[in-house]
């Protein structure tokens, strides 16, 4: 079955338990297993000049949100992955979404997002079901919907970016969140990337703390997800 009248949100990238496989091999793996951060190059993100390649925005471009207009990215983070990691690691592996996928001709180009990327749904349904117009869902809860699917590749870098407040933008011709601030989410980036955030905002993580931002939407988990699919 494939998801009614879904737009894809930017889903907000948190830790996320590895399910148990076989393909591990005697690799060591020296890194905490969190998700990071949640689109891929090559994913086009839709501005005031036209879509652009989201490796190639700035701190300071203006991007099109759903909610407030156009905002400025305030900071940017990516973080690669190596093969090895990914076949050591495999529930690290990013999501395709196959052109067309999620309903309506959308995406407009195939995909790629990390597991935990939420993307916003859009379905009469969602009323019916959580009396919202509205709702998030992660990438990882629509596997097994046709042409969206875990894939290996050899490496992947998982890039997003942060703004005043939690935005739905456009990706691929599809709503996405964008880098939501929380505990959790500060865990998945490097030291660097965090001094980083603590210095642009300061109000947000008052001696290191983080004060959360507001999600966007409400998020549903994997069961609510089957409940729109149907």
């Amino acid at each position: 079955m494939r998801p009614v009248g879904f737009r894809q949100s930017e889903g907000v990238c948190v830790p996320y338990q590895s399910r148990d496989t076989s393909d591990v091999g005697t690799q060591i793996v020296r890194h905490l297993t969190l998700i990071p951060m949640c689109f891929t190059p090559g994913t086009l993100i839709a501005t005031p000049r036209g879509e652009k390649r989201i490796e190639t925005l700035s701190v300071g471009d203006r991007i099109i949100t759903r909610d407030n207009g156009l905002q400025q990215i305030r900071w940017i983070g990516t973080n690669t992955i190596p093969w090895q990691r990914l076949e050591a690691e495999q529930h690290l592996r990013p999501i395709l979404i196959r052109a067309g996928a999620l309903g309506d001709g959308l995406p407009e180009q195939d995909m790629l997002v990390s597991p935990n990327h939420r993307v916003l749904a859009l379905a009469a349904q969602a009323v019916i079901e959580f009396s919202e117009p509205e709702v998030f869902v992660a990438a990882k809860h629509l596997v097994n919907h046709r042409g969206i699917k875990p894939v290996d590749t050899l490496g992947t870098t998982y890039i997003n970016m942060m703004f005043d407040r939690h935005e739905a933008v456009l990706s691929n011709g599809v709503w996405s969140e964008s880098f939501q601030l929380t505990d959790m989410s500060l865990s998945t980036v490097g030291n660097s990337q965090r001094i980083e955030l603590v210095e642009i905002f300061p109000e947000l993580i008052p001696l290191g703390k983080v004060d959360p931002m507001p999600t966007a939407r409400k998020t549903i988990d994997k069961r609510a997800a089957r409940l729109l699919a149907r």
